[in-house]
């Protein structure tokens, strides 16, 4: 089974145990998404969609198959770049309680990593004191420069 086919599996039984289901549509934008190597934008899966199984697909094809796998937490949205990327840790089973993203203005890529429990707690607790409640896990968009571009 390759890395793609397991993350897949992952992301399939994630859907059954929320009751949600992963319609073939949904399941080749995923797949997309995982042959990435960085984010990209709706029209760039589009066009890839249509190259590879529906060449009459049309923009809400992909933007209702995004919106499912970003409510499901099985991808993202950079919302700085408007660009999409498959989550990390799909098949990671400890729950993670945020996320910051590394984006490198230099060369595009993205780097994601868990946020530290301590942030979030700070994170919290801030929002609890001015009345403010969290519907989602929180995303934090970096932008700089990675180490390879950096040396």
């Amino acid at each position: 089974m390759s890395r793609i086919d397991r993350i897949l599996a992952s992301a399939e039984q994630h859907c059954r145990e929320q009751g949600a289901r992963m319609t073939p549509r949904r399941r080749q934008v995923m797949n997309l998404l995982l042959a990435q190597a960085g984010p990209q934008s709706a029209y760039q899966l589009l066009d890839q969609f249509k190259d590879r199984y529906q060449s009459n697909a049309q923009p809400p094809t992909i933007y209702r198959a995004l919106d499912f796998l970003v409510q499901q937490g099985l991808a993202h949205r950079l919302s700085s770049t408007n660009q999409y990327l498959a989550c990390d840790h799909i098949t990671c089973r400890h729950g993670h309680k945020g996320t910051v993203f590394l984006l490198c203005d230099e060369c595009g890529g993205v780097q994601e990593t868990p946020l530290a429990g301590a942030a979030v707690s700070e994170l919290e607790q801030t929002l609890d004191t001015l009345g403010f409640e969290i519907q989602q896990e929180p995303l934090l968009e970096v932008h700089g420069r990675c180490a390879n571009c950096a040396l």
